[in-house]
């Protein structure tokens, strides 16, 4: 009796990329170091995850930037000196975490 050959193997499927991102703190004073953290699925290590903050209806790439860990992790201080609340995210080419708000006082 011939032996059939079996079916190929299922190609994987690449994690779905995503950011999550977490402040140290909801509100600090203007220039107040806080920091962000989060973890990555989908994205290569050492890729860059940049913060944007929202600006007169716009996301606008601010000048803080970290690469993400063999783990998926990343940290990145942050001094923000915009007062009021602040809408934030973190991007990595096309994929953005979820807003979260911290407030400048």
């Amino acid at each position: 009796m011939p032996a059939f050959p079996s079916p190929p193997a299922e190609p994987a499927v690449p994690a779905k990329a995503g950011i999550t991102a977490k402040p140290s703190t909801s509100s600090v004073r203007a220039w107040q170091l806080f920091r962000v953290t989060g973890r990555t699925t989908g994205l290569e290590a050492g890729s860059k995850v940049t913060l944007q903050q929202m600006q007169r209806g716009k996301w606008v790439g601010l000048p803080a930037s970290t690469s993400i860990l063999r783990d998926g992790s990343y940290s990145l201080g942050v001094k923000l000196g915009l007062k009021g609340k602040n809408d934030l995210r973190m991007v990595s080419g096309a994929t953005a975490s979820p807003v979260f708000k911290v407030t400048v006082r």
